[in-house]
This record gives C-alpha cells, structure tokens and sequence, in this order.
C-alpha cells in the first residue's frame, strides 16, 4: 500500500549527480538561497527564487510565518507547499556543470560534466587501488596505472616452488623449501654416505642407514650410553655390574613412588567420600527445587487458565453489548426501580410508626423480625436492579456512538498527557469506539500512537484502520477491499484538513476475515509530524478530531 504524507510535499526523482566534486566554476544562480551550496534536485518558488529540494523541505517544515529566503519585496510571504515546483531546466543546467576528476590530488587532470563523473571515476587511471593480494598479507594501495607493475614486483605474489612446483607466495618461498617441500634435498642427520635425498625419502633412509645409532637397552633405568650396533652390544657385556646398580637404584625409588603415590590415594578417598556427600546433599537440594517448580509450573498453568476464562468472559461480555436491550426496557426497569423505591419508603415510615407506638413484649420483636427481613429482601432486590440498570446504560451508550454508515468520528482529549503516556511506554496506542459500515455489515476501528510507531516514532503521531471480528463476517465477501480515507479535521478555519487516501491491499492478512478479535493495523506510521499537529489548526484545548471514512460502495447487504 503506497501512503503520502500529508504534511510536506512528496519527494521528486532524484537528477542532481551523487557526491561532492570540486566545481571549475561555480556561478551564484546554480547556489542554494538556504545552505549556500550547490542546487541539489533544484526546487524553484513562485517568487522565482531556487532552493535545493531538501531545503525547501525545511522551510515548509517550519510553523508561519514562512517567509521565502530571497527576502525581496516580491517574496511570497508565507510559503506553502502548492507555491514550490521542480525547476527540470535547473537540474539539467547543474548536471552539466563542469567538475574536476576526484583524483585530481593524486594527478589526474581531466574536466567534465557532473553527470560524467561517477563513471569517469570508474575506470581513472589515478585511482587508488588495493593490491590484488591483500588476502595474503599486502597492504599496498597503489594508483591504478601503476598496478600491474607492482603485481609483477609484489612480495606477496604467487610463484612456483622450483622442487615440488606447488604455487606458494613469494616471501614464503623459503620456508617452504626448508621446512615443508616434500622434494627438496636433505642431508642425512647419521653423517653417513648419502649426502642428500628428497625430503619425502629420508625417513625411509634413516631406518636403514648403517650409521643409525642404537641407545643401551638399560636406557629405562638410566643409562645414557649411544653408539653403533657393534659397540652398544660390547657396552651391554663389560657393564653388567654398573647395569645392576642401576635397577638397584631404579627400584629403590619406584617403592618410594609406590608410598606416595598411596598416601596421595587416601587423600583422594576422603576427598572422593567429601565430595560425594556434597553432592549426595546438592542432588537433594536439586529434587527439592525441581519438585518445586513442578508445583510453579502446576501453579502458573492454572492462572494461565484462568486468564483464558476471563478472556472468555470479556469476549462473551462484548457479544452481550450488541444483543443490549432497547431504551424502552431501560425505562421500564427505571419505573420498576422507583416502585420498589416507593415500597421501601413505605416499609420505612411503617417501621417509625411501630417504633414510636411503643409496643412491647414478644410481639414487638416479631414484628420488628419480619419488618428486617422485608427490608433485606427490598435492598437486595434493588442492589440488583441497579447493577442491571448500569449494565444497560453501558450498553446503550454504546450503542448510540456506535456508527453504522462507514464513518467514525474520533474525539481524543487530554492530548498532552495522553501522549506523555506514550512517551514513558505506559500507554503506547489508543483503540478508538467500533463502527460499521452498516447494520450488518464489517466492524471496524481505528488506532493511533500519539508518539509515533515504527519510523514515525518520536517525530510523528502514526494513524492506522483495523478490521475487527464481527456478527456476520460469514455473510460479508473478504478480503475487505474497501476505499479508505483517514482524515485529520481543522479545528481553526475547518477547510484546510490533513487527509491520507489508500486501497487495501486484497493480499495482505490484515484484510482477511478475522480469525481473533482484530486483525493486523494498516496505516500510516508517518501520517502527520508533531511539529503540524501541536498547532491551534489542528489541537484545540488538549483536544483533536480524526475521521475516518470507508466507502461503503459495492458493498451488497447479507
């Protein structure tokens, strides 16, 4: 649903050029009256006077007087949004400017037309430019005639390993070959024969190589002794006596390893029991607390419950509001009311009477019983009554507000608290009484945030039309396609008005038939800003007007 906002003209396809250039030269008719800059989608007044169109915005923005800037004698003196027009041959003038290229600073000499310009500057050859490896590491900005040389130079460029040919980037070559290239030569670490063999070889080389070392198979206990095979095995056979007391010694500290290592058992027993009995005692307290939300959860279910019943009754005490007896019953029930009045007072004067014969004995106090319970009963009756009479004023006040021809007159006072309300967040919209487009036709409401809802908030007061669930929807065509009409009525003059006129959207689910009490609102979140509504034309003694009207045209009564 396209919505105009009825508080400042609409918004003009942008021509002027995007961005900032540096002018060749700039006259002064191609300048703003307001911001002293260059005429952005130009605007000219009936006074012949140009402003950017952003300008003229804030002009017709502010309350009147809004005196044109030019300030001649000829200046409209209170301008108006009808009193401004878009100036095309301006535009094309402005467009046409001669500029200098953005990266004039960097050597580029070129000047040409605004319009020009941004895809000028698209393929500049003095343009900044990153490097194309900044993902490995470069951070070279450089322009971009000079790009190409610096790709071939980069440090970060990519190249191919002369052994393995994997690609790898330039300033790693180096650490590649050494450490990771699978093809590059090694020497073998046993300083044997073989000098050099690809990498991925060598491994398979050390297990083999006739000058492998061996180590003493007493190494476990502590012995250090290395050497080839030959001499490792003379080693083992000439040092039986230094091998034994080497286990000697190893055993020694492996009984001294096994006494500590059983003290540090116990601890950790008793740590292990101490730890079990606090969370023996934590899982109690966890079948506790769980119990207990149990019985929450059971509590707030029931509420839940009960929130639906009342919910339920509500919905029931609206339907009753439509079925509410006439004004006729209301009077008999007022005439019924004044009888038992009567009869009270009657009963009333019978008691005084009683009292100041002075009777005495048993019969006194019987009399005196029944004249209480007569006047219990009386009173009950009329409590009664009166909670019923009440009941039917609310209904036929209702039902005389109530509009059945599509058109909702909405009085709203107490504007300034109400919307203090919302600016706090204690209230943030208000439903307006339900209206109808007929008898039997489709009930409607209005709603409004006084503060703004969505990105009129704060800065406007937002307006929207609701479908509600009615009586007879299952007679009624859907979706709803009606013409709408939200109108914000002049308290001062009452000609000029504020008025936003749309078609419902026939796909949009706030048009469907309702499936709750109301559907999704549609409106205007920017219908009027704070700044035109705060105003005597419109907020008149804390109180302002809204109509809202629905063609009724096509609609075929059930």
């Amino acid at each position: 649903m396209a919505t105009v906002s009825t508080d400042s003209f609409s918004l003009s396809i942008q021509q002027t050029p995007k961005g900032h250039p540096s002018f060749v030269n700039l006259d002064t008719k191609h300048k703003c009256l307001l911001c002293r800059d260059v005429l952005r989608d130009a605007v000219q007044t009936l006074c012949g006077h140009r402003m950017c169109e952003v300008c003229a915005f804030k002009v017709v923005d502010e309350p009147p007087p809004r005196r044109c800037p030019g300030k001649d004698d000829m200046c409209v003196p209170n301008l108006r949004t009808e009193e401004i027009f878009r100036d095309p041959s301006a535009r094309r003038e402005i467009a046409a400017l001669l500029v200098y290229c953005s990266n004039k600073d960097q050597g580029c000499i070129e000047e040409l037309q605004w319009k020009q310009l941004e895809g000028h500057n698209m393929h500049c050859y003095y343009k900044p430019v990153q490097c194309s490896f900044v993902n490995n590491g470069c951070n070279v900005r450089t322009l971009k005639k000079d790009l190409e040389e610096h790709l071939e130079q980069c440090q970060y460029r990519y190249v191919l390993c002369s052994f393995c040919q994997e690609e790898v980037i330039f300033n790693q070559k180096q650490d590649h070959e050494s450490i990771q290239c699978i093809n590059y030569p090694i020497a073998c670490t046993n300083s044997c024969d073989i000098t050099y063999l690809p990498r991925k070889e060598m491994k398979d080389h050390e297990q083999g190589c006739p000058n492998r070392p061996f180590h003493c198979k007493f190494s476990n206990v502590g012995c250090d002794f290395s050497g080839l095979q030959e001499a490792v095995r003379k080693h083992e056979e000439e040092s039986f006596d230094q091998h034994l007391e080497l286990i000697t010694v190893y055993t020694a500290s492996i009984d001294l390893q096994s006494m500590e290592i059983r003290r540090e058992l116990q601890d950790i027993s008793k740590s292990r029991d101490s730890s079990k009995n606090t969370v023996d005692k934590y899982l109690w307290e966890m079948t506790s607390l769980r119990e207990d939300m149990d019985s929450k959860k059971k509590a707030i279910k029931d509420i839940k419950l009960q929130c639906v019943a009342q919910a339920e009754q509500l919905i029931h005490l609206e339907r009753r509001l439509k079925d509410s007896a006439g004004k006729d019953m209301v009077e008999k029930q007022g005439r019924d009311i004044k009888t038992l009045q009567c009869g009270q007072t009657d009963i009333s004067d019978r008691v005084t009477r009683l009292e100041q014969s002075g009777l005495a004995g048993g019969y006194w106090h019987v009399a005196e019983g029944d004249v209480d319970s007569q006047l219990q009963n009386h009173e009950r009756q009329i409590g009664l009554m009166d909670i019923r009479l009440s009941e039917l004023d609310l209904r036929l006040e209702i039902q005389e507000t109530a509009s059945l021809n599509g058109v909702l007159m909405w009085k709203i006072q107490d504007y300034r608290r109400r919307k203090q309300e919302a600016v706090n967040g204690r209230t943030l919209s208000l439903f307006s009484q339900p209206f109808y487009t007929s008898q039997f036709g489709y009930k409607m409401c209005a709603r409004v945030y006084l503060n703004g809802d969505g990105i009129g908030k704060g800065t406007h007061m937002s307006l929207f039309f609701v479908v509600m669930r009615g009586d007879f929807d299952s007679l009624l065509p859907w979706p709803f396609q009606q013409n709408v009409s939200m109108i914000l009525l002049n308290q001062d003059t009452g000609t000029k008005r504020l008025s936003d006129s749309f078609r419902l959207d026939p796909n949009s689910s706030s048009f469907r038939r309702p499936q709750t009490e109301m559907n999704i609102a549609s409106g205007c979140p920017v219908f009027v800003s704070h700044s035109v509504l705060e105003t005597i034309t419109y907020l008149l003694e804390d109180t302002l007007f809204i109509k809202i009207e629905v063609d009724t045209n096509g609609i075929n009564p059930p």
